[in-house]
């Protein structure tokens, strides 16, 4: 019976529900397991690298904030291309921005700015591409109401 009713509001979610609950659901994964070797080196080390504590937070945050949209999208009926594409607009953002943290973290960047370090580059190009697709799925959802 569950499995029925689980099937009912699947055919009923959104293609754009679906990007950002898969993306959500993969980043706070990809955040947990950053945990790990986090409290790897805080157990031989008073401080964690400042770029994997910020990507490990951010990856948390993103899940969150990508579930929370796709709730939004669901709960007032944002079916449409438009909303399709802002969501795989915020999944690249997104996405972009974890790869430049990741980066980060893994080279050792000191100043990512300073550096003009690889991640830096991916954050660079992650922000104009995440205001872009959340704008749009903001102003959808609003309109909406």
């Amino acid at each position: 019976m569950l499995a029925r009713g689980s099937h009912r509001y699947r055919k009923a979610m959104s293609t754009a529900a679906r990007v950002l609950i898969a993306y959500g659901v993969a980043v706070i994964a990809f955040g947990l397991l950053l945990g790990v070797p986090m409290a790897r080196i805080r157990a031989a080390n008073p401080q964690a690298p400042r770029h994997l504590v910020t990507t490990h937070l951010s990856a948390l945050i993103q899940g969150s904030v990508a579930l929370g949209f796709a709730f939004a999208i669901t709960a007032v009926g944002f079916d449409s291309g438009l909303a399709t594409g802002a969501a795989v607009a915020l999944f690249i953002g997104l996405a972009l921005e974890m790869v430049g943290g990741t980066l980060n973290w893994l080279r050792g960047a000191g100043d990512q700015f300073a550096e003009r370090s690889p991640g830096f580059v991916a954050n660079a190009i992650s922000g104009p591409i995440t205001i872009l697709g959340a704008a749009i799925l903001v102003g959808g959802i609003w309109t909406a109401l």
